[in-house]
């Protein structure tokens, strides 16, 4: 332990005399400053908008008056995303998926207000935020902090004196690892400090439930991807014959994973599996809702069967002289089977998605970038998964909110007493606010199995490649 603590220090030393490792810690230490400060300001924004919009669509919900239920159904409310804490250090997806949608009877609308659409096409490339700097960009300090590790120290008669001191190149390598990890740790802390302390100030209002375990997730996995980092910099820089050798083949890996290979697997997913238009989508569930899944089961057919299905069960002539409403029944029957057809084109499309999402898995198993990324916005609850629980939550509102109205239409009003009948606020207030919380972390992190197994296979294979380190057998790049 003492010769890896020695080898650390002078590492240290070193590495501070290098100007450009210097100016570069100091420049993404400003950078990840400003993204985490930029990002707590948005969230907060963001956070303050959502609920002062939602409390007033609240408040026009229950002051809409008396009116017919069926009516009310039309005349909706609004759900809106809660912004999570950790949004503010990884953006994820939510700059494309939107942060409210319109809730109403027959229709299920698009989300709205997607910040995407007030940006270029260069929103592609990400915005500036915290995980992209700790992604993207720390890698390349890591980079320019060790491809000289061992070409230096080669080339100037050094890593001969120092294994003719009895020292091993595994030795060697652990100690300026470990150098490396100090280095960033002391860079990093005010950053996770700052995480931590913001973060603190959304628990009573954010949609995260286990703020502790995400936490915890996301420092062992960004610590697990940075060490896999400096050490497979190391282990190039040991295998190199010159450092520029070593640069230009780490600038090279750096440059396809974080640049090429995303890119590319995100268009092959596109060519590959096309998603539908949305007017498109819309369409054809229009169509089947008109005409039905068989292509031959209209409407009129299907509630001409339905109401001889009741008139049999309760043994009369005429649905008036049923024990309650069957227009409230009949619109009731209508939602149910619109949702059935809505269902089912919503599962396609999503099946579509599932395939491109995972070809960018299969991908993370080569590269690490990938699996980081994509365990980054689970654990921050910017994924996809969890913007698809959104919608599924927000879809089971709206039906429920249909429900009631129509089922209060059905049972307190008459056959063909449409405007005659009006509900009141007692009604309204029956319907509860929306509220919504994100999957525990353990469900979060569950839907990346390949990419956690990513990160496993690269960190094993690097540390088997380090413990099979010897002098005679390394042959430079």
């Amino acid at each position: 332990m003492s010769k890896l603590v020695r080898i650390a220090k002078n590492e240290i030393k070193i590495a501070l005399r290098e100007k450009l490792v210097v100016s570069l810690g100091v420049l993404i230490s400003a950078l990840l400053g400003i993204a985490l400060f930029a990002g707590y300001l948005s969230y907060k924004q963001q956070e303050r908008t959502i609920i002062r919009t939602q409390d007033e669509k609240r408040k026009e919900w229950l002051g809409q008056g008396d009116k017919h239920p069926h009516i009310a159904a039309h005349y909706g409310t609004f759900a809106f995303k809660p912004k999570t804490v950790f949004s503010m250090f990884d953006f994820g997806l939510d700059t494309f998926t939107g942060t409210s949608v319109y809730l109403e009877a027959h229709y299920q609308h698009e989300f709205m207000f997607r910040p995407a659409q007030d940006h270029s096409s260069m929103i592609r490339f990400g915005e500036l935020s915290g995980a992209l700097v700790l992604q993207v960009l720390l890698p390349l300090l890591i980079i320019f902090l060790a491809f000289a590790s061992f070409t230096k120290e080669r080339e100037s008669g050094t890593l001969r004196l120092l294994i003719s001191q009895g020292i091993s190149f595994r030795a060697l390598a652990y100690g300026k690892i470990l150098a490396y990890l100090l280095m960033l740790l002391v860079l990093l802390t005010p950053f996770l400090l700052g995480v931590i302390l913001l973060s603190q100030s959304g628990v009573d209002s954010d949609a995260l439930l286990d703020m502790g375990t995400r936490l915890l997730f996301l420092l062992l996995l960004y610590s697990s991807y940075l060490f896999l980092f400096i050490s497979f910099s190391v282990w190039v820089s040991l295998k190199s014959a010159t450092g520029r050798n070593a640069l230009l083949t780490l600038l090279t890996f750096w440059i396809f994973f974080t640049m090429l290979m995303p890119k590319a697997l995100a268009n092959m997913g596109e060519s590959f599996y096309k998603l539908p238009s949305m007017r498109l989508f819309k369409t054809q569930i229009q169509h089947d809702i008109d005409n039905g899944l068989d292509g031959n089961t209209s409407r009129s057919v299907r509630m001409a069967q339905l109401e001889k299905e009741f008139l049999e069960e309760y043994h009369v002539d005429s649905i008036q002289q049923l024990p309650f409403n069957f227009d409230g029944v009949s619109m009731q029957a209508g939602e149910e089977y619109g949702n059935k057809i809505y269902d089912h084109h919503l599962q396609n499309l999503r099946g579509i998605f599932h395939k491109q999402n995972r070809l960018g898995s299969i991908g993370s198993l080569i590269n690490p970038y990938l699996a980081i990324q994509h365990l980054s916005m689970g654990l921050s609850g910017t994924d996809i998964h969890t913007s698809m629980h959104f919608e599924d939550e927000v879809e089971e509102y709206r039906r429920n909110l249909v429900k009631r109205m129509n089922d209060d239409m059905a049972q307190n009003s008459k056959y063909g007493e449409f405007y005659e009948y009006k509900a009141g606020k007692s009604l309204w207030e029956g319907i509860a606010d929306f509220s919504y919380r994100s999957p525990t972390a353990i469900k979060a992190i569950s839907n990346y199995k390949v990419e956690l197994a990513s990160l496993m296979i690269w960190i094993s294979t690097i540390l088997v490649l380090l413990n099979q380190v010897d002098q005679k057998k390394k042959t430079p790049l």
